[in-house]
């Protein structure tokens, strides 16, 4: 079954934001967004952003947006979560 192309956001993030969707930039080159970075669909992060799951995200204008160190932050705390203390 063919998969369907996955969907870019249309415009740019402000420098230092991701929106949930990847975006592609001028040069053709594509920049993850919120839920590639995670590993999920869109649409997931969205019901996880619902529930109050998930990395910090805010609404700029009509997007959701996360500050790149937030996602980063919140996989490397799941990450120590996972894996045991050192004895």
């Amino acid at each position: 079954m063919p998969t369907e192309p996955r969907k870019l956001a249309k415009t740019k993030p402000p420098t230092g934001l991701i929106y949930i969707e990847d975006h592609e930039g001028d040069n053709g080159e594509v920049t993850p967004g919120i839920a590639s970075r995670l590993g999920i669909t869109p649409s997931t992060y969205r019901k996880w952003r619902m529930a109050g799951k998930g990395p910090h995200a805010f609404r700029l204008g009509k997007n959701v947006v996360a500050r790149i160190e937030a996602v980063d932050s919140w996989v490397k705390a799941r990450e120590l979560e996972a894996v045991p203390a050192a004895a």
